[in-house]
């Protein structure tokens, strides 16, 4: 049996991702959650100790077990992000919300060699795996029909350090450490928990300004299976593909 979806009327509100080294949060102006990922920045930290205790003198040897201990890593992190994306998309799923990730690409040129960091703390932050997060939660929220709601760069500019009641930017104190204060509406409030909502703000806007899209699906939403020839359709995130003849 065929049925009818309009994606607009299903998913009424948004909500925003904040992907950070420790953490994923979740939420909105009515509520949010964070996801506590410190295990895999523990994870990290023993593998690079693991293979900097490497003593063998045997190049060939030691880069094969630096691959083997690197592939238990990867697992082991993937695994834990895995558990944290799939709870992100029931909860959307259940509150038939979209979800909203911010553009963070280039953002390894923040810690590079000579920018005044320590080694360490670029290792830490070079090995966030910021990238699968945002890969394991777009597939899970196709395969159920949710929608994926990509900000640009633009869009996604002082989300963290912009006041959600007032617009104002907030201020920092390293006593505060992720805490973030607002000058004018007097308030201590949390750097991730502030990207969130702006995040799920903007996203809201972006979905209300697309065209109502209806989506015909067969026995409910489409699956993201590889060959799938109905793939789901994401308003005004996915652009149509125009197709011209090509000239002999």
């Amino acid at each position: 049996m065929s049925i009818v979806l309009a994606v607009k009327s299903v998913c009424a509100s948004t909500v925003g991702v904040d992907r950070n080294l420790r953490n994923l949060t979740v939420g909105n102006d009515q509520e949010t959650s964070h996801y506590n990922l410190s295990k895999c920045v523990r994870i990290s930290n023993t593998t690079v100790r693991v293979v900097a205790s490497f003593t063998r003198d045997d190049a060939r040897i030691r880069t094969g077990l630096a691959s083997r201990y690197g592939q238990r890593r990867t697992a082991r992190t993937g695994h834990l992000l895995h558990n944290a994306t799939k709870a992100i998309v029931a909860v959307a799923l259940q509150r038939r919300t979209a979800i909203v990730l911010e553009n963070i690409e280039g953002i390894r040129s923040v810690y590079r060699k000579g920018n005044g960091q320590g080694r360490k703390y670029r290792g830490r932050m070079n090995s966030w795996s910021f990238g699968e997060a945002q890969r394991q939660i777009e597939y899970k929220a196709r395969w159920v029909g949710l929608p994926i709601i990509r900000l640009s760069r633009r869009e996604t500019r002082g989300s963290s350090v912009t006041c959600p009641r007032c617009g104002e930017r907030l201020q920092s104190d390293k006593q505060l450490e992720r805490k973030l204060w607002c000058g004018k509406c007097r308030v201590v409030m949390d750097r991730d928990m502030v990207a969130a909502i702006n995040l799920a703000r903007r996203g809201r806007v972006r979905f209300a300004r697309s065209r109502p899209l209806i989506i015909e699906a067969q026995g409910g939403a489409v699956e993201a299976v590889k060959g799938n020839p109905t793939p789901t359709v994401i308003p005004g995130v996915d652009a149509p593909k125009l197709t011209q003849p090509t000239k002999s």
